[in-house]
């Protein structure tokens, strides 16, 4: 039925030009010409098209269910895949079979197909800090959280065999030249954490403050704080592993099954290191020769960042491609000098996303024409000085008491683990007005503090301090098209539906603006789902002792992040 094996005349160390295809662009039999046309006309070498997308495929697979919307826009036996490789069979261009790896839905409504993974292992999909499992979320409680959809969890070898069979299952079955791993990471900070007491550090509203970091930020922040990333940076290890164990589940997969024996292993990954690092456990350039070439979404509009994109890309990967987003219009100069600044830096070369962008929004005469930057796209902020560093410093007493339980190496390593997270650590400390040296030594001391809180902290125990809570009357109004009639009509709003109490939950938007807000005030908070309006009616303190026992599972590990709290300040006060 597939063609057979193809030996192009390109080599991959030459400069690449790849283009990202969606899936639906070749979900249409008769848009295959269309694409191959565009492609050959903005001199692609590499073709990455999107065959996996929301846990359904967009080729022939015994493992996936065919895609819902391909099943209703082409004929049965149409397979997209084969068709672009057919399409492409005379021409110097690669194919690159793109794989939507753990985010596997991200549709308003359920899948069609009770095959689909969400319906057959919804236990394989990731739980955030309160132990609520992403099977179970509605669509707009992910996009609340600010989300793409939902994720599998890697930690489970079952997971990372299932991805590894699909991509061994299409390179089994076409002549790919490369499998190329999208949605590779986490898909935030509060997922994917272990069950254990100093996760619950997490659970409370503090950690939402945390969803990024980068290295100005971390002196910036207060004492306890500092102490929550020191104890994700911990945990995040574990993360990282297990991301790095999947993609080498897959290369093993496509090195046993490949019909072509040149096939590649590449995935798109972040350009910018804090988020790829600290937010998505996506450490790419720890990946060695597990991969074969990032590709580096360094998507902006900014020359000068984009050159910090390149030259940290090409620090740690040489074989790395970057990617130039067309997500804005009149892009054409932009992306002309973009380009020009990875050929000036001797890169293996760019992708652009998309096809659809390009199709729609691009002169793509004008890619290869020289042309003039909007000084106005080039931030000249973005590196200023960075002021009140260090300000709320480690208690002597705690860095004291701490010395003797830091392991050799373990500041240097929380250290390290910071500094990665700039695209370039001399500068920022320069604005900072630190030396590696006083930075390293400042950390020494939060390092020795944190150990020493640790001992007076954790375990737990089965003894827990109950939290304070908040009794609230609310109306809730969802959004419908005209948002600023929902707007005007919580500005009405007189009289309350309904009477809950709230607890300081992590991933509330809602519990956030209550416990910000005065007793007895009509207050209007707006989240992804809607509108609350609301007045708070009683403030509870808590502090009572409560057992283990007696605590409602949902609500444990609200009882135990405020169980940390406590302690931790009658520690440090």
């Amino acid at each position: 039925m597939f063609v057979s094996l193809l030996l192009t005349c390109v080599a991959f160390n030459e400069f690449q030009h790849g283009l990202w295809v969606r899936a639906s662009s070749i979900a249409h039999g008769d848009s295959m010409f269309k694409v191959v046309e565009r492609a050959t006309e903005l001199g692609v070498t590499d073709i990455y098209a999107q065959v996996v997308i929301a846990g359904y495929a967009y080729y022939d697979s015994d493992i996936l269910p065919r895609s819902q919307y391909l099943s209703r826009v082409s004929e049965p036996e149409y397979d997209p895949l084969d068709s672009l490789i057919r399409t492409v069979r005379s021409k110097p261009i690669r194919v690159h079979a793109w794989v939507n790896a753990l985010l596997v839905w991200s549709l308003d409504e359920p899948p069609d197909s009770m095959s689909h993974v969400l319906y057959s292992h919804p236990e394989w999909f990731l739980t955030d800090v309160h132990k609520r499992r992403m099977a179970h979320y509605t669509h707009q409680q992910w996009e609340s959280f600010g989300l793409e959809g939902l994720f599998l969890d890697p930690y489970q070898h079952e997971v990372r065999e299932y991805l590894a069979s699909v991509c061994g299952e299409i390179a089994r079955k076409y002549p790919v030249d490369g499998i190329h791993l999208d949605f590779i990471r986490y898909p935030g900070t509060l997922w994917g954490l272990p069950d254990t007491d100093e996760a619950m550090i997490f659970a409370g509203l503090e950690a939402d403050t945390l969803r990024w970091l980068n290295l100005t930020r971390y002196p910036r922040l207060s004492f306890y704080l500092r102490w929550m990333v020191w104890h994700y940076s911990l945990l995040n290890q574990t993360k990282e592993q297990t991301i790095f164990q999947t993609v080498e589940h897959v290369r093993r997969s496509i090195e046993k099954n490949a019909l072509n024996k040149n096939c590649v292993l590449s995935a798109a990954v972040f350009a910018n290191p804090s988020l790829a690092q600290y937010r998505f456990a996506q450490g790419w350039w720890r990946w060695g020769e597990v991969l074969d070439f990032p590709v580096v979404m360094s998507y902006t509009q900014d020359i000068r960042l984009f050159t910090d994109f390149v030259d940290f890309g090409l620090t740690h990967r040489r074989d790395a491609v970057f990617g130039i987003g067309f997500l804005w219009p009149h892009m054409e100069a932009e992306a002309f000098w973009q380009e020009e600044a990875v050929n000036q830096k001797l890169g293996q070369g760019v992708c652009y996303f998309d096809y659809t962008n390009i199709d729609t929004m691009v002169d793509v005469k004008k890619l290869k024409v020289q042309g003039t930057i909007d000084s106005t796209l080039i931030d000249t902020t973005r590196y200023s000085v960075v002021d009140n560093v260090f300000t709320d410093s480690a208690n002597p007493c705690l860095v004291e008491d701490g010395e003797a339980y830091v392991s050799w190496g373990d500041d240097l390593e929380f250290s390290a683990f910071l500094l990665s997270m700039s695209l370039n650590p001399e500068r920022d400390l320069a604005r900072m007005n630190m030396s590696r040296e006083d930075f390293i030594e400042q950390i020494r001391k939060d390092e020795a503090a944190f150990q020493s809180l640790d001992k007076a902290v954790f375990p737990l125990g089965d003894e827990l301090i109950e939290p304070p809570r908040r009794v609230v009357s609310y109306t809730f109004l969802p959004w419908e098209e005209d948002s600023a009639a929902i707007r005007e009509q919580a500005l009405q709003v007189k009289r309350f539906a309904h009477q809950e109490i709230l607890y300081p939950r992590a991933m509330d938007h809602f519990a956030r603006a209550v416990f910000g807000a005065e007793k007895g005030r009509h207050e209007i908070c707006e989240t992804a789902e809607g509108i609350y309006v609301f007045r708070v009616e009683r403030m509870l303190s808590g502090g009572k002792k409560v057992w283990r026992k007696d605590i409602k599972l949902p609500l444990l590990p609200v009882y135990e992040n405020w169980t940390i709290q406590m302690r931790f300040r009658t520690k440090l006060y």
